[in-house]
């Protein structure tokens, strides 16, 4: 018999069409012959809508032409489960599901929220629990944790609405800095700055989007990034990828990603010596066990030039899930197919004691 399972795409995050990409590319690939999807979309407002397949995207896949069709059935997710199934109710019925690939970036979805709902439910789902997944969203908790365990990371600063910007506490950053939103993704809100008057726009920017913001020192090297697959002890690493970003953009903006056909270029896998190779999966493999994460990750990192020193930049929990997507040419490239990709990830998850 067919599991049934529920793909959540949308949300309220600023991340919203990413995750609609994202979903479009697992529907593609999903092996029907072992899983029956139940299709839910999650409105900016926070409707949840019953989606036909065929339909629910009124685009191409770019960011700014995908759209969430608002004109599907409503429906309730019900807070009680039997024997680890969920269910969903409308006017159309009552749909059962047996687990949940929630690929919601961002807030609201990649922050442990939609994760702690379903553990009160005691149903499966791809990817960490609820206090990994909050402390990968939150670029600080990350860097405090991991640094901790002694995982180098860039110098930062962190900044609050509630904070003043101190030019001489950013002294020792130099430039460039970057300058985030705390727990945001897909590079949202991210500005990159050369001079006093750039952080400080860019501050704005950031605080827009959350109410912390971290000012962050520019590592001059190679964007390196690594899948992780697997439960937190025993997961495996892919061979790393590169983001090489475009001369006119040079670094990876939210434009290069997803607006620009030509804003960057990736290399899956990236060229690299066997000895770096190894210590790039090693620190991915350290980052993925000490945050707890569990079932999948993408592990950023930038390779100093000079130096050779790896520097983690963060952990994506809920990484870009498209045919063309990091994550997956990652393990294609290390000889997992997309569509093997996602039937490992719903076994991991089905494969997960429920307490």
């Amino acid at each position: 018999m067919r599991k049934h399972v529920l793909i959540l795409c949308g949300g309220r995050s600023e991340e919203h069409e990413i995750s609609l990409i994202s979903a479009k590319g697992i529907l593609s690939a999903l092996d029907r012959t072992r899983f029956e999807p139940v299709l839910v979309g999650l409105s900016r407002q926070g409707v949840w809508y019953l989606e036909n397949e065929e339909t629910y995207f009124e685009g191409p896949f770019r960011a700014d032409r995908i759209k969430l069709n608002e004109k599907a059935p409503t429906v309730n997710l019900s807070p009680y489960s039997v024997g680890g199934q969920g269910l969903l109710t409308g006017e159309f019925g009552r749909v059962v599901f047996d687990v949940v690939f929630p690929i919601l970036h961002g807030p609201f979805g990649e922050d442990g929220t939609i994760q702690g709902l379903f553990d009160i439910m005691a149903v499966p789902y791809v990817g960490s629990g609820c206090q990994s997944s909050a402390v990968c969203m939150d670029k600080e908790l990350t860097k405090v944790l991991t640094q901790a365990h002694n995982i180098p990371g860039a110098d930062f600063v962190m900044l609050s609405k509630e904070t003043s910007l101190n030019r001489s506490a950013l002294t020792h950053l130099g430039f460039p800095v970057f300058v985030k939103p705390a727990r945001l993704g897909s590079s949202v809100g991210i500005s990159k700055a050369n001079t006093w008057p750039e952080v400080e726009a860019a501050v704005k920017v950031a605080l827009q989007y959350d109410t912390k913001c971290l000012i962050e020192k520019g590592v001059k090297g190679r964007e390196i990034e690594c899948g992780v697959l697997g439960h937190t002890f025993q997961a495996k690493a892919s061979l790393p990828g590169e983001i090489i970003p475009a001369p006119s953009v040079g670094w990876y903006s939210y434009e290069a990603k997803y607006l620009m056909n030509d804003g960057a270029k990736t290399r899956t896998p990236a060229h690299l010596d066997e000895g770096t190779v190894k210590r790039i999966q090693d620190l991915a493999l350290k980052a993925f066990a000490t945050l707890e994460c569990e079932g999948m990750a993408r592990v950023d990192m930038f390779l100093e030039d000079g130096t050779g020193k790896l520097y983690l930049n963060e952990v994506n929990t809920i990484p870009g899930f498209t045919p063309i997507s990091m994550y997956p040419k990652m393990w294609e490239a290390t000889g997992i197919s997309y569509a093997q990709l996602i039937t490992t990830l719903i076994e991991l998850a089905l494969s997960k004691k429920l307490s």
